[in-house]
C-alpha cells in the first residue's frame, strides 16, 4: 500500500469518526430546501456504502496478504461488520438533531 493510499485511508477514517452535524436552511424556498435535503440524504448513503465497502476491501486485502482468503476470509468479515457498524454510528449521528444554538452576543459572566 503506497503512502498516498494510506493517507487517503486515515482521512476518510477521521472522517467516519468524526462529529459533523448540519444546520436547518432558514427561510429558504422549498424546493431549495427539498434539494438540499435530497443532497443531504444522498451523501449519508454513499458515505455508509462507501465506509462498509472500503472497509470490507481492506479486510480482503489483510486476508490475501495473510493467506487467509482460500479457507475463510476472517479479516473480510471482521471489515465488513466494521464497516457496518462505523455507517450505523455515522448514520445516527447525522440523523440525531443538532445541539441548540445560543445567539448570545454577550458573553454571560461579563460583569461591569
Amino acid at each position: 500500500m503506497s503512502l498516498g493510499m494510506s493517507v487517503a485511508l486515515l482521512a476518510f477514517l477521521k472522517r467516519i469518526v468524526s462529529k459533523n452535524h448540519f444546520s436547518e436552511p432558514e427561510n429558504k424556498a422549498p424546493g431549495v430546501r427539498q434539494l438540499n435535503d435530497y443532497a443531504r440524504f444522498s451523501g449519508i448513503g454513499f458515505e455508509f456504502c462507501a465506509s462498509v465497502g472500503l472497509i470490507g476491501w481492506l479486510g480482503w486485502l489483510l486476508d490475501r496478504w495473510t493467506g487467509l482468503a482460500d479457507s475463510f476470509p476472517v479479516f473480510l468479515l471482521l471489515g465488513v461488520f466494521l464497516g457496518l457498524a462505523l455507517g450505523i454510528y455515522r448514520l445516527q449521528l447525522k440523523l440525531a438533531a443538532p445541539p441548540a444554538e445560543t445567539d448570545s452576543t454577550e458573553p454571560e459572566d461579563e460583569k461591569s
